[in-house]
């Protein structure tokens, strides 16, 4: 073979790989980029996701705190209105003032609670209007009747354990893994949380 198809063969070469290096190196930066972006915009859209998933489980655990506080709240002043009627002193506006706040608070948790803790809720809402319905005639009532009195005060004593179901489902609802949270206390009987 002669040198001169071998010098333009070689010449055609090295120009063809002077003009394309910019181009190939200019493809494989822009698709490093492009893979460099879309990594982080994944990375980005992960930790939304999370960062979502955490205010949605924070909103809720709210939400169960103020479902068993004012569902607590409602009871006592019930309880406080029952001894109230008994020593024949009217019965104070807190008790409609906790209802309402009660009533808004449930309103809220049927859009975020999970449909069964929300039937233990429901359960708790019910025992509650059916409280308020044994406490107002004797309310309104100018004589003492000792036996709907007896039925008032033991249907709200009762009711503890329909406050504690709707407190063990918040309790044992969806969680984030991170959370580690033990029931201390005896069966029946209120407990406190502790970090395990």
């Amino acid at each position: 073979m002669s040198t001169g198809p071998v010098a333009l063969l070689v010449a055609v070469v090295g120009v063809a790989g002077t003009l394309l290096a910019p181009i190939t190196t200019a493809w494989v930066s822009s698709r490093s980029r492009r893979q460099e972006f879309e990594l982080q915009q994944r990375s980005e859209l992960t930790k939304r996701h999370m960062d979502d998933a955490q205010a949605n489980l924070e909103h809720r655990r709210d939400t169960y705190v103020a479902l068993n506080s004012g569902a607590r709240r409602y009871r006592f002043q019930m309880m406080e209105d029952l001894y109230a009627i008994r020593s024949g002193a009217d019965p104070g506006p807190a008790t409609e003032i906790a209802r309402v706040e009660f009533q808004d608070t449930y309103a809220k948790a049927q859009m975020l609670v999970p449909d069964d803790v929300l039937q233990r809720c429901q359960t708790v809402r019910v025992a509650l209007a059916e409280a308020r319905k044994l406490l107002t005639p004797l309310a309104g009532s100018a004589e003492h009747d000792q036996r709907k009195w007896q039925e008032a005060h033991t249907f709200l004593m009762e009711m503890w354990e329909a406050i504690l179901a709707m407190q063990h489902a918040h309790a044992s609802g969806p969680r984030h893994p991170d959370d580690r949270v033990v029931r201390a206390g005896r069966p029946g009987r209120p407990g406190r949380l502790t970090m395990g």
